[in-house]
């Protein structure tokens, strides 16, 4: 009984935390002049908050003072406003939270990277240690922190001690990235609730939420996308400060999201040219925060540690000549694209992405289909480059083991035109 009351505290403390400071839902006196749902009000101030406890994993605040001081400042904010609230979909976004949190508190298991790599991050910040200690701990020193010291920061503020606890959050993230794709302001709310079983079921992997960081990627992309075709719809820079903050999280979470975000300016820019737009300059300006994200990030890791991150532990580059020779080139470009072929197969959003492209593409929703090929084509050149020009004589062991999971990190980008065609085709609104 203690670890469900345990559970339902932590899902409350998340939302709440999230849900505060409160935009106003009409947003004509604030800086945009457009209405958001509770559930974009909490995806603005989820990047807000993962963006403070990056810096504060730099330093040795005490997490118990932090988080209650969090609940504080929320407890003000809600005098102001609530009686505005509106709760409906706050229930939805803590029943799949709750659901979800029970199934991993019945599986304690840690898998390979997270019992070897992941967790002594993560008992180093729940030990009070900071960024800065991590050359002391096993694992590997030039991978990102970020989703550790959260795992750390709920689980030190539990009632109990107990590690699955604080990756409740990651829990918490993942349903809030595919509730926040529905808009439950508008009517047939059994009809979205029967399709976000749907996208549950499609993008559902157990193996990932023991331990692994790639459904924080998985769900901070899909925030960077939904808030981007917010911003294209409205012109409002306002969506582009979640996407700022979201871009900033995840490149210190993976070393690969900074690729993934990469392909997201390749994406909106494509996006831009094929529909003959004009890019906006503010566009311009976040791309270039971007790249000064990334080299602050490499200049840190220099600073405190001396290493700049290359790829997985030990990944070293094949020379020029046996890169071109063709029978490296047969023997490799089979392996790779048979695994890639596997892990598309296995990815269920990916099948249902093709299929709904295959049966109800059309010249009008050609354009808006595009962009999304072009993504997963850059994904899948990126993940045939990693593995073909790797000398590592584990390469084989690493195409077996790490494909499916970073084809799943960009999967749920996938929705979005899944949700699209489902929208034109069953009249959803």
């Amino acid at each position: 009984m203690i670890e469900i009351i345990n559970i339902i505290f932590l899902i409350l403390s998340m939302i709440w935390i999230t849900f505060f400071p409160l935009i106003k839902g009409d947003l004509s006196s604030n800086l945009i002049n457009y209405k958001i749902s509770n559930l974009e009000r909490i995806g603005v101030n989820l990047s807000f908050f993962l963006n403070i406890l990056l810096i504060l994993s730099f330093y040795n605040f005490n997490q118990q003072y932090i988080f209650f001081t969090l609940i504080f400042l929320s407890l003000g904010n809600f005098f102001l406003f609530y009686k505005k609230i509106i709760y409906e979909d706050l229930y939805v976004l803590f029943l799949f939270t709750f659901i979800l949190s029970i199934s991993i508190s019945s599986n304690l298991q840690l898998e390979w990277d997270a019992a070897a790599l992941w967790i002594y991050k993560t008992t180093n910040f729940l030990f009070g240690n900071n960024f800065k200690n991590l050359s002391e701990i096993p694992g590997v020193i030039s991978y990102p922190h970020l989703g550790t010291y959260i795992w750390a920061f709920f689980w030190k503020n539990s009632f109990f001690d107990a590690e699955y606890v604080g990756r409740i959050f990651y829990v918490f993230i993942y349903s809030l990235s595919i509730l926040i794709i529905f808009d439950f302001k508008k009517k047939q709310f059994l009809k979205k609730i029967l399709l976000v079983f749907v996208f549950f079921i499609l993008s559902i992997d157990y193996f990932l939420l023991s331990g692994y960081q790639e459904y924080l990627v998985f769900s901070i992309l899909i925030f960077i996308f939904y808030y981007y075709f917010k911003y294209y719809k409205s012109r409002n820079i306002f969506f582009l400060i979640p996407i700022a903050f979201f871009i900033n999280a995840a490149i210190w979470i993976k070393n690969e999201a900074s690729f993934f975000i990469l392909f997201f300016f390749f994406f909106v820019f494509f996006h831009y040219l094929i529909n003959k737009t004009k890019i906006n300059k503010e566009i311009i300006f976040l791309s270039i925060f971007f790249v000064i994200a990334v080299l602050l990030k490499y200049f840190i890791f220099y600073e405190n540690f001396n290493l700049i991150n290359t790829g997985w532990h030990g990944y070293q580059t094949s020379n020029l000549s046996k890169i071109f020779h063709l029978s490296y080139f047969i023997e490799r470009s089979s392996l790779i694209i048979a695994s890639i072929f596997v892990a598309l197969i296995k990815c269920k959003v990916y099948l249902v992405f093709f299929m709904s492209a295959l049966f109800f593409i059309n010249k009008k929703n050609l354009k808006e289909i595009l962009p999304f090929i072009l993504f997963l084509f850059l994904n899948l050149l990126l993940i045939f480059l990693i593995y073909y020009t790797t000398n590592d004589i584990r390469w084989e062991h690493y195409l077996a083991t790490t494909v499916d999971r970073l084809l799943f990190q960009t999967s749920g980008v996938f929705l979005l035109p899944i949700l699209f065609y489902l929208k034109e085709n069953i009249k959803l609104k």
